[in-house]
């Protein structure tokens, strides 16, 4: 399909319409609607040709560009720095109940209100949120008591759309709203019911990522962990390897609690470093969801995700000077890795024969 818009001189403005290029019917009617308003032309030759061309044009692809002539930007473009890559697919995967709907919505908020919260600095842009689980009702709670968290009342400005077709069947769709509503940055909630099929095969992750990519805009995808433990969200090793960065999301709560604590940690990124694990605190209100980011080390639950020396500082900081079995048996970590860490690491000084302690 296209959106058509036909002008002749000296009438000027003769019709608009969106056209099915492949219909003989909707050809012919386009033709005839413009004889109505324009006689004397050969319309039926000219329609037929305008939409030969078009599917001509489309079907090529894109065109060849000689790399030499590109000027690269020095380090990579971001919509949501460090986290959301520019024109790129990032994933979000962990266990179910996590708070993965609500780290997104968090992204996106900043995205859609174009203000810098902690260590992320956004390029402001329309947001399209698609929702494979929930519905309106529940995404728009979300999403208006995170801004009224930020302090900006009820503006949130993200579009939302009740999805329930495979992302590759509904694509010409999207990119017609994507187009229109001038859409910088997309969420997908969720991956499994998205892609269209079985989520482990590599078929399904495949359809899924190159449908995204046909919109050329920075996208978000939450994905289930189909079994506890598993590199990525599902078998298929696409899931991981597509997208640009993937990030895996851990969650600690208390029972009845209002605050709920949640980590994200770099798995795996093609452009740049992997980043150092990042804590968010999410806190309850009646109206209202605030966001805090907050130490890593000051949540027991995520200490396991520090670097080995990070980790070792934390427990000489807590417990005082240790040995290197003493910390072994305390962490759980390798006493070898240990061993090897404590004597490299200029973070770390010996007292007396065999206590380790920080400089």
């Amino acid at each position: 399909t296209a959106d058509v818009r036909i002008q002749a001189k000296p009438e000027g403005h003769i019709h608009m319409t969106r056209i099915n290029l492949l219909s003989t019917q909707a050809r012919t009617q386009v033709a005839r609607h413009c004889t109505g308003r324009s006689p004397n032309r050969d319309w039926d030759a000219m329609v037929e040709q305008f939409c030969v061309m078009t599917l001509d044009h489309w079907r090529q692809g894109e065109p060849v560009t000689n790399l030499g002539t590109v000027t690269p930007s020095p380090e990579p473009a971001y919509r949501l720095r460090p986290f959301l890559l520019e024109q790129e697919a990032t994933l979000i995967y962990g266990d179910g109940g996590i708070g993965k709907s609500y780290i997104a919505a968090y992204l996106a908020s900043q995205v859609d209100q174009g203000v810098k919260v902690g260590g992320f600095t956004p390029v402001q842009g329309r947001v399209l949120y698609l929702d494979y689980e929930t519905n309106v009702q529940i995404a728009a709670r979300r999403f208006q008591a995170l801004a009224r968290g930020f302090g900006f009342g009820d503006t949130s400005q993200v579009l939302y759309r009740f999805c329930y077709q495979p992302l590759a069947a509904d694509i010409s769709e999207i990119q017609k709203l994507v187009a229109e509503n001038n859409i910088e940055f997309i969420v997908v909630d969720s991956a499994g019911p998205a892609c269209g099929g079985d989520p482990e095969s590599a078929s399904s992750a495949i359809n899924y990522f190159t449908s995204l990519r046909s919109l050329r805009k920075t996208s978000l995808t939450i994905a289930h962990r189909s079994k506890s433990g598993s590199v990525g969200p599902f078998g298929s090793v696409y899931w991981v390897n597509y997208p640009r960065a993937t990030y895996e999301l851990k969650k600690a709560q208390e029972m009845g609690k209002d605050t709920m604590h949640v980590a994200l940690i770099h798995r795996k990124v093609n452009e740049g470093r992997l980043q150092e694990p990042v804590s968010f605190r999410f806190t309850f209100h009646p109206n209202a969801v605030t966001v805090a980011e907050e130490p890593i080390e000051d949540v027991p639950e995520f200490l396991s995700e520090l670097p080995l020396a990070d980790q070792l500082i934390t427990t000489l900081q807590d417990h005082g000077p240790q040995s290197a079995k003493d910390l072994a048996t305390m962490t759980g970590l390798n006493l070898g890795s240990i061993q090897v860490t404590l004597s490299r690491d200029s973070r770390f000084r010996r007292i007396g024969n065999n206590r380790w302690d920080t400089t």
